[in-house]
């Protein structure tokens, strides 16, 4: 008997004990903490607790992960964006397990019990060729992004580079529905933003979904610098920068991609860089540092020319209003193949846009900005009560209309001064013109007149279910733009003048507001 109480007392020690060092097994091997991330050759989209997405910007990507500590299993989860998954390898002095693999990024879990990881892609591209796409200047119209995206599938070239002006004015949904256009590209597309990118706090968001406007890398036989032009000048900060890393580069070649190019090459353009002291520093050091292509957009042409051996290729004509044909407006992108010593260039057409009825083009001089209606939503907009008189004297469209300064519309495309005019055009054809201060009315015209907007809603319909929209309202003071209000607030030979109706200016169906000199 007491034999056998004693094996038991010793088997329960021994189950005890077992179960002792599996606790502390499972203590040692506890998830730790969220630990903090570095990168380089990549941008930090988002971080929260075990897991975060990243952007290449590079061929070459390390990412850093570091707990700080060994207690415990590190385990993370990382989204690596913007790569070829076919010709991208990742690889990592821990373990990792590849979970989830999209058109173009994958996912890894990490697993270490060391106090840090680091992550490493690179991708297998030639060191002898090289051949990618550039386009610019698509403005919010996705047409030719679509277009190129399926090109780039089929094609497979190395990369593909958008000079920027991807969005009107920089706003999230304009934002998203540029990404939702490169949803299926299989490549990576690198990026500069333009000046209609920066606009109403749009540099912020660009920054943070796609990373520093100014970078560089290696790409097989060339080196890749992409300088920010975004403000229309550059820092002397970035022009150090961009000084010492094309005079660190041994590559066979060297390329530059900006948004707004040096110089105009249009007789008597002027559309280059406004500060004209930064743009002939920039090209020295272009000259002096052996750089042989310059990629750009901001004029809505396609461009190729030579200067003091740097080659200049402008390539705007993505989807944004184009300049005139005589001056190599078309639609189109760039394909490019860099093999040995040469360089073939070659542009490639676009599908002309198509302005919906629920899109209206904003044209000025040198610029031009194509926006939806959710993009009009985004402005500022004004609401009011109002109607018109038509030419028998009966009274019509009264209700509640919401939209947006027109002067608000002009100011994305630099306005209009005194002496010009403002033509508004409807999908049908119909045109009416207007004076400097029917848009930017003094207080006696306002009284009669109100602010002259671009209504995109009618009591609570909203255009495409608003059939006569978009449309040219002026939202009177007192609800009621009569033909004697339409007659004070007409310039000579315009308005009033030209068609005795205060209701003929409200045009409907507006697919343009184009800025005229006289």
């Amino acid at each position: 008997m007491v034999r056998v109480r004693t094996t038991a007392f010793i088997l329960s020690i021994v189950l005890v004990a077992a179960g002792l060092a599996v606790i502390g097994l499972s203590a040692l091997q506890s998830v730790r903490s969220a630990p903090t991330l570095s990168v380089e050759g990549c941008h930090l989209i988002e971080a929260e607790g075990d897991s975060a997405i990243v952007r290449a910007l590079s061929f070459r990507c390390n990412i850093t992960i570091a707990w700080g500590t060994q207690l415990g299993l590190g385990v993370y989860k990382l989204n690596i964006t913007n790569i070829d998954v076919e010709r991208t390898i990742i690889d990592s002095d821990a373990q990792i397990l590849l979970i989830r693999v999209g058109s173009s990024s994958k996912t890894v879990e990490v697993r270490t019990t060391a106090a840090s990881a680091i992550v490493r892609t690179h991708a297998t591209i030639s060191d002898s060729s090289l051949t990618f796409y550039v386009l610019g200047d698509s403005q919010g119209y996705q047409g030719g992004v679509y277009e190129v995206v399926a090109a780039a599938n089929e094609e497979r070239p190395d990369f593909v580079f958008h000079c920027g002006d991807m969005t009107p004015f920089g706003q999230d949904n304009q934002y998203v529905s540029f990404m939702r256009a490169l949803d299926n590209l299989t490549l990576p597309i690198f990026l500069t933003p333009g000046n209609h990118d920066i606009r109403m706090g749009g540099a912020s968001r660009y920054m943070d979904q796609f990373g520093p406007p100014t970078y560089a890398f290696d790409a097989g036989p060339a080196h890749i610098t992409v300088l920010d032009t975004s403000q229309d000048n550059v820092s002397e900060e970035a022009i150090a920068w961009l000084e010492h890393d094309l005079s660190e580069s041994v590559a066979d070649w060297k390329l530059v991609f900006t948004h707004i190019p040096p110089f105009d090459p249009r007789p008597s353009g002027d559309h280059g860089l406004a500060n004209a002291t930064t743009a002939r520093r920039l090209m020295d050091i272009f000259e002096r540092s052996g750089v042989d292509i310059v990629f750009a957009g901001h004029i809505h042409i396609f461009n190729q020319s030579v200067r003091n051996s740097v080659r200049y290729v402008i390539t705007g004509g993505s989807g944004a209003d184009l300049y005139s044909a005589d001056q190599g407006a078309t639609y189109h992108y760039v394909n490019v193949t860099l093999s040995g010593l040469d360089a073939a260039i070659e542009p490639v057409s676009l599908q002309p846009p198509v302005i919906e009825r629920d899109h209206v083009v904003i044209r000025g001089f040198g610029e031009a900005v194509v926006l939806s209606v959710e993009d009009l939503k985004e402005m500022q907009a004004v609401t009011g009560l109002s109607s018109f008189q038509n030419q028998y004297g009966n009274w019509r469209g009264q209700g509640v209309y919401s939209g947006v300064k027109v002067s608000d519309l002009l100011e994305l495309v630099d306005g209009m001064t005194t002496d010009d005019l403002l033509r508004v055009s409807a999908f049908d054809g119909f045109e009416q013109r207007f004076s400097f201060w029917n848009v930017y009315p003094n207080e006696s015209w306002h009284i009669l007149q109100g602010d002259m907007i671009l209504a995109f809603q009618f009591n609570d319909t909203i255009v495409p279910a608003w059939s006569e929209g978009l449309r040219l309202v002026m939202l009177a003071p007192d609800g009621a733009y009569s033909n004697d209000d339409c007659m004070t607030t007409s310039a000579p030979g315009l308005g009033y003048n030209a068609y005795p109706s205060a209701g003929a200016q409200w045009v409907r169906n507006v697919v343009l507001i184009e800025v005229v000199h006289r």
